[in-house]
């Protein structure tokens, strides 16, 4: 609708009838899917809302010197509350300072990698998921660096049941949790969970009262080869490199901002990673300890255009991102995604 016309910051700014023209556009690619927990607000109000995100995706795109594009999404009309309502009370432990001692296996990690696109574990990475409006983050990370353990069992790809962690877990549902809850639920069921079809997701994505079926399948071998886990060092990226070659896809716990209070960097942040839409997302100064509020899943690792990234699998849904994927600046512990990271499996 912009393509043609010159000037278009100052056209959006002039223009209602355009603006209100776009904004119908927006609801119909982006129609209401779930209203249960969207704020009661005046169309008026959302347009406002609408039009200020589209003006910053413009500044930003407009800037030769980011390594990375915005656009528009299902979330530009959101209010501050309902966007921060994706992010998660994540259980934070103290980071591991030790560092491994040097391997002493001969391993060649290549220099790029994609678990999204390899045929040692055929199926290791399962279809976007979508959390909705739920901070249950926790829950997708956990079954997202699973699921190459369950291919690696059974030989076929099996999207395990995030579900089953927010009822099951004892955890507190769209409130948060993290990886060491989810991973001792596991554990206590027989190291069991079960696949996503024979326990799906709800309608809205939020908490049932009870548990539904705590059967499932089991990602274990046997008692000797049983599932386990590792704290990656805290900021070793060449070693959390290493880890993701060998072992698969591993649960981060990371900063993608927040839109409530006063602290302008996460507000920037947060911006930034809701209307990510390719390039290497790089926020100067993004705190990596303070906030860690998401669990995505690095499925992968490169370099593009001499810049390092991690190619991170997200639970927004397909829309989101880059086809749900963000490739995050590496060896910089960006937004910290080398802070608290887990390695689960079995090894």
């Amino acid at each position: 609708m912009l393509s043609n016309i010159n000037n278009k910051k100052e056209v959006i700014e002039n223009n209602p009838a355009l603006v209100h023209h776009i904004y119908q556009y927006f609801q119909a690619v982006y129609p209401r899917q779930d209203t249960s927990r969207m704020i009661d607000f005046q169309k008026s109000k959302r347009m406002e809302i609408f039009k200020s995100n589209l003006l910053y995706v413009m500044r930003h795109n407009e800037d030769s010197s980011t390594t990375f594009k915005l656009k528009i999404n299902q979330m530009s009309d959101w209010t501050d509350e309902e966007r921060d309502a994706l992010r998660s009370d994540l259980e934070v432990e103290t980071p591991n300072n030790q560092q491994p001692t040097e391997s002493r296996d001969d391993t060649i990690v290549p220099p790029e990698y994609d678990w999204t696109n390899q045929t040692r574990v055929p199926g290791a990475v399962t279809p976007i998921k979508d959390q909705r409006r739920c901070g249950s983050c926790y829950a997708f990370g956990m079954v997202g660096a699973l699921e190459k353990t369950y291919a690696e069992i059974y030989k076929e790809s099996g999207p395990l049941s995030p579900q089953q962690l927010i009822d099951c877990s004892g955890q507190h549902g769209c409130e948060g949790g993290g990886f060491i809850g989810s991973f001792r639920y596991i554990q206590r069921n027989d190291y069991r969970l079960n696949l996503e079809k024979d326990y799906p997701s709800t309608a809205d994505g939020k908490k049932q009262e009870k548990c539904q079926n705590e059967s499932g399948v089991r990602l274990s071998y046997n008692s000797t080869r049983q599932l386990r886990y590792e704290l990656i060092p805290f900021g070793n990226e060449e070693y959390m490199k290493k880890i993701v070659y060998e072992r698969g896809p591993v649960f981060v716990s990371f900063n993608c901002g927040v839109r409530k209070g006063n602290n302008t960097i996460l507000r920037e942040v947060s911006d930034k990673f809701d209307h990510y839409a390719s390039g290497i997302f790089d926020v100067p100064g993004c705190p990596t300890f303070q906030n860690l509020n998401h669990a995505p899943v690095v499925v992968g690792y490169g370099t593009e255009n001499g810049t390092d990234y991690w190619k991170v699998k997200n639970s927004w849904g397909p829309n989101w991102g880059d086809h749900g994927y963000i490739k995050i600046r590496r060896n910089k512990n960006m937004c910290g995604i080398a802070t608290l990271t887990y390695s689960a499996g079995i090894f």
